[in-house]
């Protein structure tokens, strides 16, 4: 099945009627919500643990204004596991999630020990955010100070003490702080949590970089009367070691919500502790007896992540395709100013409903998951036995194509969006797709591979009219599409144009091409796969 017009039209018709912007529940996260929050769990026979964390569980159709802080934790030296001798292997890609099964359980022991929650992880990062003590923003950024020092220490210590050298990793930190929008969306091992909002994206963007050290934005500096230092660079330095564990004494210091006034080391040592007793530590030692792959016969859209676990993980060549919308955060600043919430939480989950459903159900995609306003999604064409990569690469460029025509429609339909983009980078490789850390549905999905980090970090380069494709993506591609995108990005590739790149004879012909666009006949990558399946053989990619 191909993008068809008025499917997309339907779809949205239907995504707005919904979650109208009438519908939706706007609140302030203040003492009363808390409270009743508690009361809430409390009734159901629980506690407000991990998994039932105060910002988590958000209604559909409501939306959360929480005065918080933002903590980004990146992994640095993630890449360095996925090659070995500067090639992926199979090996190398059990070592990955080996690393990121061990410090993504280190790292919640830490979220729960603080009161913070976690948003997500996504390949070599963490989100949290710490929402109390309520009203008292310096007791907030003290703690996630605090919080910073513990996580730091602990995935430092987890890798040391556990997995030796080879899982061994510096941590970089970014903490922000002030007004963000607290949204939900997904089930099961399928949630999306979100804080939209500049806090949140600029704590993402101190965590960037590759100097260990935990950095703090001008306005959580303001708070803790530390000097601003404008952007943060490369060139810039961390908080002070000394300035951080003052600070993070200080954020101990909160007897109005009974906080455990432990010591950092003690904590850590405690993590650590409970990692030794609740991992299975074969998982650690050995990754060969622990994570087992096998392959997926496409359309990805079929794979369950509340199927996988790291002893039957998916591994296959694939493309990775990132579409992220150019413009969110200071269209959602300016909906927190101009009272506006309604009206941006109703429009991100049409526009978020409508890229998933078109990635799913026109190009069988799968998706791994929305990273704030980007979708980060996986397609595949070929058999049980091979992907075939030429197709798979017009299939993401189809996919991509798709995926702008839906996000045209919604500007033209939704209000207060015209501004707004969508940057599109799509890059192809050998993934391994798995979900790792604590269990349950507070498990991670992962996608993690070179395609994944290159064909983010190729959208993140993009304004909103581009699409791109990564270099092993243009090696894979048929000698039409590399034609278009070999000297570099292309503008406003939509679904027509999608079509003319990946079968310019077809497009030459106007019934053949009509009938393309309208869907009524198969990709030229489905049908590739077709007559693989019938030869029963293929190359693997």
């Amino acid at each position: 099945m191909a993008w068809d017009l008025t499917r997309s039209r339907s779809r949205i018709a239907r995504f707005m009627t919904t979650v109208p912007q009438s519908a939706i529940d706007v609140r302030t996260f203040d003492q009363a919500y808390l409270a009743q929050r508690v009361r809430d769990v409390q009734a159901r026979g629980k506690k407000l643990g991990l998994d039932e964390a105060t910002i988590f569980a958000v209604p559909r159709n409501r939306a959360i204004l929480v005065d918080g802080v933002h903590v980004y934790a990146q992994l640095l030296d993630y890449h360095d596991q996925m090659q070995d001798q500067g090639r992926e292997t199979e090996a190398s890609h059990k070592r990955v999630l080996q690393f990121l099964h061990l410090h993504y359980s280190a790292s919640d022991r830490i979220v729960e020990q603080f009161e913070a929650q976690r948003v997500d992880y996504h390949g070599p990062r963490l989100h949290a955010v710490l929402v109390t003590p309520v009203g008292d923003e310096r007791q907030r950024v003290l703690r996630a100070v605090a919080f910073a020092v513990a996580l730091k220490e602990t995935v430092e210590a987890a890798g040391q003490n556990i997995g030796g050298a080879r899982l061994r990793t510096r941590v970089r930190i970014g903490i922000d702080t002030g007004l963000a929008v607290a949204v939900s969306s997904g089930r099961g091992a399928d949630k999306d949590p979100l804080f939209l909002g500049s806090p949140a994206n600029y704590a993402a963007k101190l965590a960037e970089g590759d100097r260990p050290g935990i950095y703090l934005s001008d306005r959580a500096r303001a708070v803790l009367g530390e000097p601003a230092v404008g952007w943060v660079s490369e060139r810039s330095a961390p908080l002070a070691a000394d300035r951080q564990y003052g600070f993070a004494n200080e954020g101990y210091g909160q007897a109005q919500s009974g906080f455990d006034p432990t010591p950092t080391r003690s904590r850590v040592l405690a993590a650590v502790r409970a990692l030794q007793t609740d991992l299975d530590l074969s998982a650690l030692t050995s990754p060969e007896a622990t994570f087992r792959f096998h392959r997926h016969e496409p359309p990805l859209r079929t794979i369950d992540f509340e199927q996988l676990i790291p002893s039957r993980s998916v591994r296959m060549g694939l493309a990775s395709v990132f579409a992220d919308l150019s413009g969110f955060t200071a269209y959602v600043d300016a909906c927190i100013r101009g009272r506006r919430i309604a009206e941006m939480t109703a429009n991100l989950h049409v526009i978020r409903g409508e890229l998933a459903a078109c990635a799913r159900d026109d190009f069988g995609a799968k998706k791994v998951r929305f990273i704030g306003d980007c979708l980060h999604g996986l397609v595949a064409v070929g058999t049980r036995v091979a992907t075939e990569p030429a197709n798979t690469v017009d299939a993401a460029v189809m996919l991509s194509g798709g995926l702008r025509s839906s996000f045209n429609l919604c500007k033209a339909t939704l209000p207060n969006i015209r501004d707004l983009g969508i940057a599109i980078g799509s890059e192809f490789g050998e993934t391994p797709i798995s979900r790792l850390g604590i269990r349950g549905d507070r498990s991670v999905r992962c996608a993690s591979s070179k395609a994944v980090s290159t064909s983010e970090a190729i959208q993140s380069d993009l304004n909103g009219r581009q699409t791109a494709l990564g270099p092993s993506a243009l090696a894979n591609a048929s000698a039409a599409v590399r034609r278009v995108f070999g000297s570099g990005p292309v503008d406003d590739l939509d679904h027509d144009r999608a079509v003319r790149v990946v079968t310019p004879a077809l497009a030459a012909a106007p019934a053949k091409s009509a009938a393309l666009s309208s869907g009524l006949l198969i990709s030229q990558g489905t049908a590739a796969a077709a007559s693989v399946r019938e030869q029963g053989s293929g190359r693997h990619a």
